[in-house]
């Protein structure tokens, strides 16, 4: 499994689809309710979490369907002012485990900003 970190609007999805020769059609988009998780490539993980703290759900469930040969997309909301309210303090800090989680997992983990990506695993 790939791993692609970075802040809001650094060209994640842009430098994995050049960087490992993604097609618009294998990527899935987790803000969609139910994310086509047989894509290759699934962005914005982040919003995965979302919805599970949202509607409840345990977003680890992601850890069990194979991921062996995914590109995960992942923005990074762990950094700057702390949220006040508690759901998006809950988001940010389970999104942050799981990211953790994955990159623990990850055969690669890069981090991308302006769209330059740097392997630091």
């Amino acid at each position: 499994m790939i791993l692609i970190v970075g802040g809001a609007y650094q060209n994640k999805r842009a430098f994995a689809m050049a960087h490992f020769a993604l097609a618009p059609e294998e990527l899935c988009d987790c803000t969609d309710a139910v994310p086509d998780l047989s894509k290759r490539a699934l962005c914005h993980v982040e919003q995965y979490v979302l919805r599970c703290v949202r509607e409840g759900r345990d977003e680890t469930a992601l850890l069990n369907v194979p991921l062996d040969d995914k590109i995960l997309i992942f923005d990074d909301i762990s950094c700057g002012v702390v949220p006040l309210d508690a759901q998006t303090r809950a988001w940010r800090e389970r999104s942050g485990r799981l990211a953790a989680a994955l990159a623990q997992r990850a055969d690669e983990v890069w981090r991308v900003f302006f769209g330059l990506g740097e392997r630091i695993k």
